[in-house]
């Protein structure tokens, strides 16, 4: 098949996963492993396309989005189903036509292209986050008080505990003493949090109407999806 046929296919099979996963993305910040497995055939893209591409972009480009968030899933920061989707959205993307700036991604360099695309989404929701959030940080300094302001929110104990994938940046102990902390890791379970401020509660240590600071645990495989139809559309300036 030419590149012509081939695309449509590959385009379709990219977006099917994209949705798919992200719905579970949503729904519960897990993506099952068996559901990778209908989705590994567009590694076989990589083959049918590589002679279209400089292959030293497109070995670059899936390396080195991979190896990012792997750091960052390392830290805590994503998950590892993140790193699993960019790599077959690295292999199974060799070669993307977008309208504008279309070099870069017909050459094999989609995979960073989405990755920068999704860093910049993510970004522009954190700062609108923070310009909504800055004047209640006037307590908190320096890099503290932007990290805050940037991923944070403001909730009372009774919100927080019928909320879901909420953590809290405010950290309590028994004595009542309260604690700010500026993330969280992706492998902490919100339940847990939700049960220990329930406890606190039920001590008389909170009150329903305390407000505390909570972050989201961000489901990023929507953001990728994003990404993904703008990379389709606008490549990277080159």
């Amino acid at each position: 098949m030419d590149l012509a046929s081939l695309y449509p296919i590959q385009v379709s099979y990219t977006l099917l996963m994209l949705i798919i996963t992200s719905i579970f993305d949503i729904k519960s910040r897990e993506v099952p492993e068996k559901l990778w497995i209908p989705f590994a055939p567009l590694a076989a893209f990589t083959y049918l396309e590589l002679h279209y591409v400089n292959l030293l972009l497109f070995v670059y480009s899936v390396a080195v989005s991979v190896a990012l968030l792997m750091v960052m899933t390392y830290v805590g920061l994503m998950g590892g189903a993140d790193v699993i989707l960019i790599l077959l959205l690295g292999l199974g993307n060799p070669v993307v036509m977008p309208i504008f700036f279309p070099r870069l991604s017909l050459l094999g360099g989609e995979a960073i292209t989405v990755v920068l695309y999704t860093s910049l989404i993510i970004t522009l929701v954190g700062l609108y986050n923070a310009i909504r959030n800055w004047k209640y940080t006037k307590d908190v300094t320096g890099a503290n008080r932007f990290l805050l302001a940037f991923s944070g929110k403001r909730m009372t104990v009774s919100q927080f505990l019928n909320s879901r994938f909420y953590f809290p940046l405010t950290e309590i102990d028994e004595s009542g003493r309260m604690r700010l902390r500026t993330t969280f890791r992706t492998d902490e379970d919100d339940a847990y949090w939700r049960k220990k401020y329930a406890e606190l509660l039920e001590r008389g240590v909170v009150k329903e109407s305390t407000e505390i600071w909570v972050t989201w645990g961000v489901p990023v495989i929507p953001f990728f999806l994003i990404a993904y139809v703008i990379s389709l559309v606008v490549g990277l300036p080159a």
